[in-house]
């Protein structure tokens, strides 16, 4: 293994959080995400999650790609043996300006196919939102850690849990204010309050929770 290889090696698996500042506006973006379907949404709303993401943890925002096209994918024998859900690439630095790619493009790029291989249907809103927590990491490695080459170690795996674990703890409390909300809202004819253990939260609420309790 060549020494830069098994220096970014070790750094990549002894780092094992990504810890962000705002668990609300995180959550929120990631909500407005699993919102959506189409390719043009998702790139938008996407591409405010990263800035949130980029923000709180003090590196560029890198450029969200989402063409609406089937997932690039390899049969053999008539069935699909691979898929690239995502791909991460970082350009190459403006001879003017380092911090940028050239036409001031930002260095990091990120590119998601908006439809499955199979039925071209549109990707499941979890799997979309994993997959780019997982590219967003990718570009942390270049941009945070100084990473030359990131790898999928166990520290790297480690880091991309901790951002949905901290964006899952985000909707939770989401979910749990809507829900006072609601409390402080409901006419005195309906009855004595409802404690927030017996409270059942909006429909919509309760159905964005279950999609990213389940990533």
């Amino acid at each position: 293994m060549a020494r830069t290889h098994r220096a970014d090696y070790a750094k990549s698996n002894r780092i094992r959080a990504l810890p962000l500042g705002d668990l609300r506006e995180t959550a929120g973006a990631a909500r407005r995400l699993l919102d959506v379907h189409d390719a043009i949404s998702r790139r938008q709303y996407g591409q405010q999650l990263l800035a949130a993401l980029a923000r709180q943890t003090g590196i560029t925002v890198p450029e969200l790609l989402v063409p609406d096209d089937p997932q690039p994918h390899r049969r053999d024998r008539g069935r699909i043996v691979f898929s690239q859900q995502g791909e991460y690439r970082r350009r190459r630095p403006s001879p003017g300006d380092p911090r940028v790619a050239r036409g001031g493009r930002p260095l990091g790029r990120i590119r998601m196919h908006n439809r499955t291989p199979a039925r071209a249907a549109p990707v499941r809103g979890d799997a979309f939102l994993h997959t780019l927590l997982h590219e967003f990491c990718h570009h942390h490695d270049a941009e945070g850690l100084g990473l030359r080459q990131s790898l999928h170690t166990a520290g790297f795996f480690a880091r991309v849990r901790h951002l949905r674990e901290q964006i899952q703890e985000g909707l939770r409390a989401a979910t749990l204010q809507a829900r006072r909300d609601e409390e402080k809202v409901r006419p005195a004819a309906d009855g004595p309050p409802v404690t927030a253990e017996g409270f059942e939260p909006p429909s919509g609420l309760e159905r964005l929770w279950s999609i990213i309790r389940n990533l």
